[in-house]
């Protein structure tokens, strides 16, 4: 019984731990006429598209653009970025 006892809040423990990190994001300010295609925290194939705001996952952010642009960086949950171009260079940055 013990044991049955245990795996069950084991299991709890680990669902409740994943829901959680996959409410966790942060939200992207795209001033670009670019779009992203975006991959952070552990979810891929996130669109950021041009001139648009949008919520993505919070973690480690890797984003390319169809014409070969790209953005890197990383976010926690709650923070808002912005991607800017500055000199032909697409740039992640925090949004002041």
């Amino acid at each position: 019984m013990k044991q049955i006892l245990f795996f069950f809040m084991t299991f709890i423990s680990i669902a409740c731990f994943q829901i959680i990190s996959a409410l966790a994001s942060c939200r992207v300010n795209n001033q670009t006429k670019y779009s992203f295609t975006v991959e952070s925290g552990n979810t891929s194939n996130q669109s950021v598209g041009s001139n648009t705001s949008t919520t993505i996952a919070a973690g480690k952010i890797i984003g390319k653009s169809a014409d070969g642009k790209s953005v890197s960086g990383s976010c926690k949950d709650g923070d808002e970025l912005v991607i800017k171009e500055e000199k032909g260079v697409a740039i992640l940055m925090p949004k002041k």
